[in-house]
Protein backbone atom coordinates (compact mmCIF):
# COMPACT_ATOMS: atom_id res chain seq x y z
CA UNK A 1 0.00 0.00 0.00
CA UNK A 2 2.74 2.73 0.74
CA UNK A 3 4.69 2.04 -2.63
CA UNK A 4 1.46 2.29 -3.91
CA UNK A 5 0.96 5.79 -1.94
CA UNK A 6 4.81 6.79 -2.87
CA UNK A 7 4.34 6.16 -6.73
CA UNK A 8 0.55 7.79 -6.06
CA UNK A 9 2.60 11.02 -5.43
CA UNK A 10 5.50 11.05 -8.00
CA UNK A 11 2.56 11.18 -10.35
CA UNK A 12 1.13 14.30 -8.39
CA UNK A 13 4.29 15.70 -8.37
CA UNK A 14 4.78 14.94 -12.58
CA UNK A 15 1.03 16.77 -13.57
CA UNK A 16 1.75 19.18 -11.26
CA UNK A 17 4.61 20.43 -13.05
CA UNK A 18 3.05 20.04 -16.18
CA UNK A 19 0.46 22.15 -15.63
CA UNK A 20 1.91 24.80 -13.70
CA UNK A 21 0.52 28.44 -14.99
CA UNK A 22 2.44 30.49 -17.11
CA UNK A 23 3.95 32.33 -14.67
CA UNK A 24 5.94 29.91 -13.13
CA UNK A 25 7.66 30.20 -16.81
CA UNK A 26 9.79 33.54 -16.58
CA UNK A 27 11.99 33.85 -13.57
CA UNK A 28 14.03 37.24 -13.08
CA UNK A 29 17.85 36.14 -12.37
CA UNK A 30 18.73 36.37 -8.64
CA UNK A 31 20.93 39.25 -7.41
CA UNK A 32 24.73 38.86 -6.97
CA UNK A 33 24.97 37.26 -3.69
CA UNK A 34 25.23 39.88 -1.16
CA UNK A 35 27.99 39.94 1.58
CA UNK A 36 27.01 39.51 5.40
CA UNK A 37 27.91 42.90 6.16
CA UNK A 38 26.33 44.24 3.39
CA UNK A 39 23.09 42.62 4.50
CA UNK A 40 23.22 43.88 7.71
CA UNK A 41 23.76 47.34 6.47
CA UNK A 42 20.64 47.02 4.03
CA UNK A 43 18.66 45.36 6.77
CA UNK A 44 19.61 48.27 9.49
CA UNK A 45 17.80 50.74 7.32
CA UNK A 46 14.79 48.96 6.82
CA UNK A 47 14.61 48.89 10.39
CA UNK A 48 15.07 52.53 11.35
CA UNK A 49 12.55 53.32 8.50
CA UNK A 50 10.16 50.80 9.94
CA UNK A 51 11.15 52.70 13.59
CA UNK A 52 9.62 55.72 12.23
CA UNK A 53 6.71 54.01 10.89
CA UNK A 54 5.43 52.16 13.86
CA UNK A 55 5.48 56.03 15.67
CA UNK A 56 3.81 57.39 13.27
CA UNK A 57 1.63 54.42 12.86
CA UNK A 58 0.86 54.31 16.86
CA UNK A 59 2.10 50.74 17.35
CA UNK A 60 4.03 49.78 20.58
CA UNK A 61 6.30 47.44 18.98
CA UNK A 62 7.35 44.81 16.54
CA UNK A 63 10.40 41.92 15.63
CA UNK A 64 11.45 41.32 12.29
CA UNK A 65 13.88 39.02 10.47
CA UNK A 66 15.06 38.10 7.32
CA UNK A 67 16.56 35.26 5.61
CA UNK A 68 19.29 36.14 2.58
CA UNK A 69 21.33 33.54 1.11
CA UNK A 70 23.30 31.50 3.63
CA UNK A 71 22.79 35.12 6.15
CA UNK A 72 19.88 35.90 8.78
CA UNK A 73 19.30 39.32 10.07
CA UNK A 74 16.74 39.96 13.10
CA UNK A 75 15.75 42.66 15.54
CA UNK A 76 13.59 43.81 17.70
CA UNK A 77 11.35 47.47 18.08
CA UNK A 78 9.88 49.08 20.83
CA UNK A 79 7.94 47.38 23.76
CA UNK A 80 6.01 44.17 24.49
CA UNK A 81 3.25 45.94 26.56
CA UNK A 82 2.61 49.40 26.79
CA UNK A 83 2.81 50.51 30.12
CA UNK A 84 6.35 48.90 31.03
CA UNK A 85 9.85 49.22 29.43
CA UNK A 86 10.31 45.64 28.73
CA UNK A 87 11.63 45.36 25.09
CA UNK A 88 10.67 43.37 22.43
CA UNK A 89 13.50 41.56 21.25
CA UNK A 90 13.94 38.90 18.35
CA UNK A 91 12.91 35.94 21.10
CA UNK A 92 9.91 38.09 22.40
CA UNK A 93 7.03 35.49 21.80
CA UNK A 94 3.77 36.66 19.68
CA UNK A 95 0.82 35.14 18.70
CA UNK A 96 1.69 33.71 14.67
CA UNK A 97 -2.56 33.03 14.09
CA UNK A 98 -3.02 31.56 10.67
CA UNK A 99 0.73 30.94 9.70
CA UNK A 100 0.24 27.86 11.77
CA UNK A 101 -2.09 26.80 8.67
CA UNK A 102 1.21 26.40 7.02
CA UNK A 103 2.39 24.15 9.83
CA UNK A 104 -0.78 21.91 9.23
CA UNK A 105 -0.17 21.72 5.40
CA UNK A 106 3.58 21.21 5.26
CA UNK A 107 3.08 18.14 7.82
CA UNK A 108 -0.27 17.15 5.60
CA UNK A 109 2.55 17.15 2.70
CA UNK A 110 5.60 15.32 4.74
CA UNK A 111 2.60 12.23 5.59
CA UNK A 112 2.30 12.48 1.82
CA UNK A 113 5.82 11.79 1.27
CA UNK A 114 5.94 9.05 3.42
CA UNK A 115 3.05 7.25 1.87
CA UNK A 116 0.89 8.03 4.68
CA UNK A 117 -1.79 10.59 3.43
CA UNK A 118 -3.06 10.71 -0.14
CA UNK A 119 -4.05 14.44 -0.83
CA UNK A 120 -6.32 12.93 -3.64
CA UNK A 121 -8.54 10.58 -1.08
CA UNK A 122 -11.66 12.00 -0.38
CA UNK A 123 -12.56 13.16 2.81
CA UNK A 124 -15.03 10.40 3.02
CA UNK A 125 -13.11 7.59 2.11
CA UNK A 126 -10.67 8.35 5.27
CA UNK A 127 -13.72 9.19 7.70
CA UNK A 128 -16.85 7.61 6.23
CA UNK A 129 -18.92 9.26 9.01
CA UNK A 130 -17.88 12.86 7.93
CA UNK A 131 -20.67 15.09 6.33
CA UNK A 132 -21.47 19.12 5.71
CA UNK A 133 -25.20 19.80 5.24
CA UNK A 134 -24.57 19.98 1.38
CA UNK A 135 -24.05 16.16 0.22
CA UNK A 136 -22.65 17.53 -3.38
CA UNK A 137 -19.58 18.77 -1.33
CA UNK A 138 -19.65 15.95 0.87
CA UNK A 139 -19.23 13.43 -1.65
CA UNK A 140 -16.73 15.83 -3.77
CA UNK A 141 -14.26 17.14 -1.03
CA UNK A 142 -10.56 15.92 -1.17
CA UNK A 143 -8.14 16.41 1.50
CA UNK A 144 -6.13 18.99 -0.82
CA UNK A 145 -9.50 20.66 -1.25
CA UNK A 146 -9.39 21.38 2.45
CA UNK A 147 -6.40 23.63 1.67
CA UNK A 148 -7.33 25.45 -1.41
CA UNK A 149 -10.70 27.81 0.15
CA UNK A 150 -12.85 26.57 -2.49
CA UNK A 151 -14.84 24.47 -0.65
CA UNK A 152 -18.19 27.15 -0.43
CA UNK A 153 -18.79 26.41 3.23
CA UNK A 154 -19.56 28.58 6.43
CA UNK A 155 -15.72 29.87 6.64
CA UNK A 156 -15.58 30.42 10.51
CA UNK A 157 -17.30 26.82 11.64
CA UNK A 158 -14.08 26.11 13.72
CA UNK A 159 -14.19 28.30 16.09
CA UNK A 160 -17.76 27.48 17.81
CA UNK A 161 -17.29 25.47 20.94
CA UNK A 162 -17.65 21.90 21.07
CA UNK A 163 -18.25 19.96 24.58
CA UNK A 164 -14.41 19.52 26.67
CA UNK A 165 -12.63 16.27 26.66
CA UNK A 166 -11.67 13.73 24.04
CA UNK A 167 -10.81 14.31 20.85
CA UNK A 168 -11.45 18.44 19.74
CA UNK A 169 -11.32 18.04 16.35
CA UNK A 170 -12.91 15.18 15.62
CA UNK A 171 -16.32 17.14 17.77
CA UNK A 172 -15.47 19.98 14.89
CA UNK A 173 -16.10 17.77 12.58
CA UNK A 174 -18.94 15.93 13.86
CA UNK A 175 -20.56 19.06 13.78
CA UNK A 176 -19.92 19.65 9.99
CA UNK A 177 -23.56 18.83 9.14
CA UNK A 178 -24.87 21.64 10.20
CA UNK A 179 -22.23 24.22 8.51
CA UNK A 180 -24.20 26.33 6.06
CA UNK A 181 -23.41 25.76 1.94
CA UNK A 182 -22.82 29.73 1.29
CA UNK A 183 -21.46 28.73 -2.82
CA UNK A 184 -21.98 25.50 -4.35
CA UNK A 185 -18.40 23.43 -4.28
CA UNK A 186 -15.31 24.46 -6.35
CA UNK A 187 -17.39 27.59 -7.51
CA UNK A 188 -15.47 30.83 -5.75
CA UNK A 189 -13.03 31.10 -3.77
CA UNK A 190 -12.43 32.12 -0.45
CA UNK A 191 -10.52 32.14 2.47
CA UNK A 192 -12.13 29.37 5.46
CA UNK A 193 -10.90 28.47 9.08
CA UNK A 194 -13.45 25.61 8.60
CA UNK A 195 -11.77 24.15 5.71
CA UNK A 196 -8.72 24.00 7.96
CA UNK A 197 -10.05 22.65 10.62
CA UNK A 198 -11.66 19.51 9.19
CA UNK A 199 -7.60 19.27 7.77
CA UNK A 200 -6.70 19.18 11.41
CA UNK A 201 -8.40 16.27 12.07
CA UNK A 202 -7.87 14.21 8.63
CA UNK A 203 -4.19 15.15 9.41
CA UNK A 204 -4.57 14.07 13.34
CA UNK A 205 -6.36 10.65 12.68
CA UNK A 206 -3.75 9.32 9.55
CA UNK A 207 -0.82 10.19 12.07
CA UNK A 208 -2.44 9.05 14.81
CA UNK A 209 -1.79 11.84 17.31
CA UNK A 210 -3.44 15.07 18.21
CA UNK A 211 -1.99 17.88 15.77
CA UNK A 212 -0.03 19.68 18.25
CA UNK A 213 2.19 16.10 18.80
CA UNK A 214 2.22 15.91 15.09
CA UNK A 215 3.42 19.03 14.68
CA UNK A 216 5.93 18.74 17.41
CA UNK A 217 7.67 15.73 16.09
CA UNK A 218 7.46 16.43 12.44
CA UNK A 219 8.54 20.32 12.76
CA UNK A 220 9.22 22.23 15.99
CA UNK A 221 11.11 19.75 17.29
CA UNK A 222 13.39 18.69 14.45
CA UNK A 223 13.92 22.38 13.38
CA UNK A 224 15.10 23.78 16.81
CA UNK A 225 11.99 25.52 17.18
CA UNK A 226 12.50 25.07 21.36
CA UNK A 227 10.60 28.49 21.93
CA UNK A 228 7.00 27.55 19.68
CA UNK A 229 4.39 25.95 21.01
CA UNK A 230 0.36 25.03 20.94
CA UNK A 231 -0.93 27.59 24.09
CA UNK A 232 -4.13 28.19 24.95
CA UNK A 233 -3.52 29.13 28.38
CA UNK A 234 -5.85 31.93 29.99
CA UNK A 235 -2.69 33.89 31.40
CA UNK A 236 -0.42 35.16 28.81
CA UNK A 237 3.86 34.97 30.04
CA UNK A 238 4.61 36.69 32.52
CA UNK A 239 8.05 37.83 30.51
CA UNK A 240 8.99 38.40 26.94
CA UNK A 241 5.43 38.25 25.61
CA UNK A 242 3.89 40.65 22.99
CA UNK A 243 0.61 41.86 24.19
CA UNK A 244 -2.11 42.33 22.11
CA UNK A 245 -3.10 46.35 21.49
CA UNK A 246 -5.88 48.17 19.76
CA UNK A 247 -5.69 50.33 17.15
CA UNK A 248 -5.22 54.16 17.10
CA UNK A 249 -6.53 56.31 13.87
CA UNK A 250 -6.14 59.76 13.95
CA UNK A 251 -5.29 61.55 17.44
CA UNK A 252 -3.92 59.95 20.23
CA UNK A 253 -0.73 58.46 21.65
CA UNK A 254 0.38 55.38 21.92
CA UNK A 255 0.62 55.65 26.23
CA UNK A 256 -2.90 55.82 25.21
CA UNK A 257 -3.31 52.36 24.29
CA UNK A 258 -4.65 48.96 26.92
CA UNK A 259 -2.99 46.10 26.32
CA UNK A 260 -5.18 43.15 26.02
CA UNK A 261 -5.35 39.76 25.99
CA UNK A 262 -7.59 36.79 24.39
CA UNK A 263 -6.97 33.08 24.65
CA UNK A 264 -6.39 30.99 21.72
CA UNK A 265 -9.23 28.83 22.10
CA UNK A 266 -8.71 24.37 21.41
CA UNK A 267 -11.36 24.78 18.30
CA UNK A 268 -8.81 26.05 16.59
CA UNK A 269 -5.88 24.64 17.10
CA UNK A 270 -4.02 24.68 13.41
CA UNK A 271 -5.63 27.05 12.39
CA UNK A 272 -3.78 29.60 14.70
CA UNK A 273 -2.69 28.17 18.15
CA UNK A 274 0.97 28.07 17.91
CA UNK A 275 2.65 30.98 19.43
CA UNK A 276 6.38 31.83 18.20
CA UNK A 277 9.36 33.97 18.32
CA UNK A 278 11.24 35.91 15.04
CA UNK A 279 14.63 33.84 16.15
CA UNK A 280 12.57 30.54 15.78
CA UNK A 281 10.24 31.77 12.29
CA UNK A 282 13.47 32.19 10.77
CA UNK A 283 14.47 28.64 11.47
CA UNK A 284 10.82 27.71 9.85
CA UNK A 285 11.54 29.75 7.12
CA UNK A 286 14.77 28.90 6.16
CA UNK A 287 13.51 24.97 5.74
CA UNK A 288 10.53 26.09 3.68
CA UNK A 289 13.68 27.02 1.51
CA UNK A 290 15.66 24.33 1.44
CA UNK A 291 13.77 21.21 3.11
CA UNK A 292 16.41 20.73 6.39
CA UNK A 293 16.32 19.99 10.03
CA UNK A 294 18.88 22.28 12.57
CA UNK A 295 21.28 19.12 12.01
CA UNK A 296 20.78 19.83 8.12
CA UNK A 297 19.57 16.82 7.45
CA UNK A 298 16.59 16.63 4.48
CA UNK A 299 13.60 16.60 6.20
CA UNK A 300 11.29 17.38 2.96
CA UNK A 301 11.81 17.13 -0.61
CA UNK A 302 12.66 19.80 -2.58
CA UNK A 303 9.87 18.24 -5.03
CA UNK A 304 8.06 18.49 -2.16
CA UNK A 305 8.44 22.12 -0.59
CA UNK A 306 7.72 23.07 -4.85
CA UNK A 307 4.03 21.09 -4.72
CA UNK A 308 3.43 23.02 -1.62
CA UNK A 309 4.20 26.92 -2.59
CA UNK A 310 3.05 26.30 -6.74
CA UNK A 311 0.16 27.90 -7.10
CA UNK A 312 -2.17 25.88 -7.06
CA UNK A 313 -6.11 27.19 -7.51
CA UNK A 314 -7.19 30.88 -8.29
CA UNK A 315 -7.78 32.80 -5.55
CA UNK A 316 -8.82 36.98 -5.51
CA UNK A 317 -7.75 39.31 -7.10
CA UNK A 318 -5.59 37.40 -9.79
CA UNK A 319 -3.32 35.61 -7.02
CA UNK A 320 -3.54 31.67 -6.59
CA UNK A 321 -3.33 29.41 -3.70
CA UNK A 322 -1.10 27.04 -3.44
CA UNK A 323 -1.42 23.89 0.05
CA UNK A 324 -2.76 26.81 1.86
CA UNK A 325 -0.12 28.93 1.08
CA UNK A 326 -1.67 32.88 -0.84
CA UNK A 327 0.83 32.72 -4.20
CA UNK A 328 1.92 36.13 -5.91
CA UNK A 329 3.46 36.50 -8.61
CA UNK A 330 6.05 39.15 -8.86
CA UNK A 331 6.61 39.45 -13.01
CA UNK A 332 7.51 35.69 -13.41
CA UNK A 333 8.78 34.58 -9.98
CA UNK A 334 6.64 32.85 -7.47
CA UNK A 335 6.22 34.05 -4.05
CA UNK A 336 4.16 31.91 -1.02
CA UNK A 337 3.20 33.69 2.00
CA UNK A 338 0.57 33.90 4.67
CA UNK A 339 -1.01 36.05 7.08
CA UNK A 340 -1.90 35.21 10.79
CA UNK A 341 -4.82 37.25 12.40
CA UNK A 342 -5.72 37.14 16.45
CA UNK A 343 -6.62 39.95 18.34
CA UNK A 344 -4.51 42.37 19.25
CA UNK A 345 -1.49 40.95 17.19
CA UNK A 346 -0.85 40.16 13.45
CA UNK A 347 1.72 38.13 11.41
CA UNK A 348 3.51 37.69 8.23
CA UNK A 349 5.62 35.21 7.08
CA UNK A 350 6.84 35.37 2.87
CA UNK A 351 9.15 33.50 0.76
CA UNK A 352 11.03 34.02 -2.71
CA UNK A 353 12.78 31.13 -3.15
CA UNK A 354 14.29 31.62 -6.31
CA UNK A 355 15.59 34.18 -4.39
CA UNK A 356 16.69 32.38 -1.28
CA UNK A 357 14.96 34.69 0.68
CA UNK A 358 12.23 34.88 3.34
CA UNK A 359 10.86 37.74 5.61
CA UNK A 360 9.08 37.43 8.55
CA UNK A 361 7.36 40.30 10.50
CA UNK A 362 5.01 39.77 14.18
CA UNK A 363 3.43 43.04 15.00
CA UNK A 364 1.34 43.05 18.37
CA UNK A 365 -1.22 45.74 16.94
CA UNK A 366 -4.55 45.79 15.46
CA UNK A 367 -2.90 47.96 12.86
CA UNK A 368 -0.58 45.20 12.32
CA UNK A 369 -1.47 44.39 8.75
CA UNK A 370 -0.82 47.85 7.69
CA UNK A 371 2.52 47.66 9.19
CA UNK A 372 3.82 44.39 8.14
CA UNK A 373 2.84 44.87 3.92
CA UNK A 374 5.22 48.20 4.14
CA UNK A 375 8.04 46.28 6.62
CA UNK A 376 7.99 43.08 4.53
CA UNK A 377 7.80 45.06 0.69
CA UNK A 378 10.35 47.13 1.65
CA UNK A 379 12.78 44.09 3.04
CA UNK A 380 11.89 42.54 -0.19
CA UNK A 381 13.21 45.57 -2.63
CA UNK A 382 15.82 45.80 -0.63
CA UNK A 383 17.56 42.55 -0.62
CA UNK A 384 16.19 41.46 -3.86
CA UNK A 385 15.27 44.49 -5.89
CA UNK A 386 11.67 43.28 -6.60
CA UNK A 387 9.09 45.95 -6.15
CA UNK A 388 4.95 45.27 -5.19
CA UNK A 389 3.28 46.51 -7.78
CA UNK A 390 -0.27 48.83 -6.34
CA UNK A 391 -3.78 48.25 -7.68
CA UNK A 392 -4.11 51.75 -9.44
CA UNK A 393 -7.83 53.36 -9.53
CA UNK A 394 -9.75 54.35 -12.78
CA UNK A 395 -11.74 56.82 -11.83
CA UNK A 396 -15.23 56.84 -10.06
CA UNK A 397 -17.89 55.37 -12.14
CA UNK A 398 -21.20 54.81 -11.27
CA UNK A 399 -21.91 51.87 -13.48
CA UNK A 400 -18.87 50.21 -11.91
CA UNK A 401 -19.75 51.41 -8.71
CA UNK A 402 -23.56 51.16 -7.63
CA UNK A 403 -23.91 47.92 -7.87
CA UNK A 404 -21.48 47.86 -4.53
CA UNK A 405 -23.85 50.18 -2.48
CA UNK A 406 -25.15 48.63 0.31
CA UNK A 407 -24.28 46.48 3.82
CA UNK A 408 -22.76 43.47 3.84
CA UNK A 409 -21.90 41.42 6.77
CA UNK A 410 -19.15 38.64 7.29
CA UNK A 411 -17.86 36.48 10.57
CA UNK A 412 -16.61 39.19 12.53
CA UNK A 413 -16.71 42.05 10.68
CA UNK A 414 -19.30 44.03 8.19
CA UNK A 415 -18.51 46.83 5.82
CA UNK A 416 -20.79 49.07 3.87
CA UNK A 417 -20.56 51.02 0.55
CA UNK A 418 -22.18 54.35 0.61
CA UNK A 419 -23.04 56.65 -1.93
CA UNK A 420 -22.50 60.58 -1.31
CA UNK A 421 -23.51 62.72 -4.61
CA UNK A 422 -20.93 61.85 -6.37
CA UNK A 423 -18.47 60.16 -3.90
CA UNK A 424 -18.07 56.47 -2.67
CA UNK A 425 -17.34 55.60 0.53
CA UNK A 426 -16.28 52.01 2.49
CA UNK A 427 -17.00 52.49 5.97
CA UNK A 428 -16.15 48.97 8.02
CA UNK A 429 -17.12 47.83 11.53
CA UNK A 430 -15.26 44.69 12.88
CA UNK A 431 -16.40 42.94 16.14
CA UNK A 432 -12.84 41.01 16.22
CA UNK A 433 -10.76 43.96 17.32
CA UNK A 434 -11.14 46.08 20.33
CA UNK A 435 -10.85 50.67 19.77
CA UNK A 436 -12.31 52.51 17.31
CA UNK A 437 -12.67 51.36 13.39
CA UNK A 438 -10.73 53.21 10.29
CA UNK A 439 -12.55 56.60 9.74
CA UNK A 440 -15.28 55.91 6.22
CA UNK A 441 -12.80 56.47 3.31
CA UNK A 442 -13.17 57.06 -0.26
CA UNK A 443 -13.41 54.38 -2.84
CA UNK A 444 -13.04 54.41 -6.55
CA UNK A 445 -12.89 51.66 -9.01
CA UNK A 446 -10.41 49.80 -10.93
CA UNK A 447 -9.88 48.95 -14.74
CA UNK A 448 -10.71 45.43 -13.99
CA UNK A 449 -13.89 46.25 -12.35
CA UNK A 450 -13.17 45.86 -8.62
CA UNK A 451 -13.74 49.16 -6.01
CA UNK A 452 -10.13 50.40 -4.43
CA UNK A 453 -9.76 52.24 -1.67
CA UNK A 454 -7.90 54.95 -2.13
CA UNK A 455 -7.24 56.70 1.20
CA UNK A 456 -6.42 55.81 5.09
CA UNK A 457 -5.12 52.05 6.57
CA UNK A 458 -6.98 50.40 4.05
CA UNK A 459 -6.00 52.45 0.76
CA UNK A 460 -5.14 50.01 -2.13
CA UNK A 461 -7.50 47.08 -0.80
CA UNK A 462 -9.69 45.41 -3.35
CA UNK A 463 -13.44 44.48 -3.18
CA UNK A 464 -15.60 41.97 -5.66
CA UNK A 465 -18.95 41.64 -6.41
CA UNK A 466 -19.98 38.33 -7.25
CA UNK A 467 -23.24 36.46 -7.92
CA UNK A 468 -25.25 34.65 -5.11
CA UNK A 469 -26.30 31.01 -5.66
CA UNK A 470 -29.72 32.87 -7.57
CA UNK A 471 -27.41 35.01 -10.08
CA UNK A 472 -28.17 38.29 -8.34
CA UNK A 473 -24.72 40.52 -7.49
CA UNK A 474 -25.40 39.69 -3.47
CA UNK A 475 -21.68 38.85 -2.48
CA UNK A 476 -18.59 40.90 -1.79
CA UNK A 477 -15.09 39.55 -1.47
CA UNK A 478 -13.02 41.48 0.58
CA UNK A 479 -9.85 41.39 2.27
CA UNK A 480 -9.94 37.26 1.51
CA UNK A 481 -13.72 36.92 2.93
CA UNK A 482 -17.22 36.74 1.48
CA UNK A 483 -20.12 39.42 2.71
CA UNK A 484 -23.41 39.34 2.23
CA UNK A 485 -25.79 41.66 1.25
CA UNK A 486 -27.75 42.27 4.23
CA UNK A 487 -30.39 44.58 5.47
CA UNK A 488 -29.59 46.56 9.02
CA UNK A 489 -26.96 48.71 9.65
CA UNK A 490 -23.16 48.28 9.10
CA UNK A 491 -23.07 48.11 13.09
CA UNK A 492 -25.17 45.51 13.86
CA UNK A 493 -23.49 42.22 15.73
CA UNK A 494 -24.88 39.25 14.69
CA UNK A 495 -27.15 37.76 18.18
CA UNK A 496 -24.85 34.79 17.89
CA UNK A 497 -21.84 36.82 18.87
CA UNK A 498 -18.54 35.64 18.70
CA UNK A 499 -15.44 34.32 20.24
CA UNK A 500 -14.08 37.56 20.55
CA UNK A 501 -16.67 38.79 22.93
CA UNK A 502 -15.24 40.02 26.30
Amino acid sequence: MKQNMKLLFAVIMASLFAVQPALAQKKQKSKKPMTEKKGQATFDAVVAETAELIKEMKIPGLAVGVIYGDNSYSAGLGVTKVGTDEAVTPNTQFQIGSVTKTFLSTVAMQLSEEGKLDLNARVVDLLPWWRVSDPDATSKARVVDLFHHRAGWYGDHGFLSVPPGGSISEKVMLQAAYVEQIYPFDQTWMYNNTSITFATHVVSHVGGKPIETLIEEHLLTPLGMNASSFNYDATPPAKNYAWGHPPIYGEGSISDLKPYYIPMIRESAASGGIRSTVTDMLKYARFQLDGKDASGNQLMSKKALDYVHAPAVEAEAGDFTGLTWFVHDYDGVTSPSHGGNWPGTRSFLQLIPDHNFAVVVLVHSDRGVEAYKKVANAMVKAFTGIEAKSPVASGVDPTVLDPFVGVFKGNSQNIEIRKEGDKYVFVQFSFLTKGADPAPANVANTAEGYFIITEGPNKGSLGELLKDQSGELNYVRFNHRIFIRSNGKVDDIPNSGSVFDK
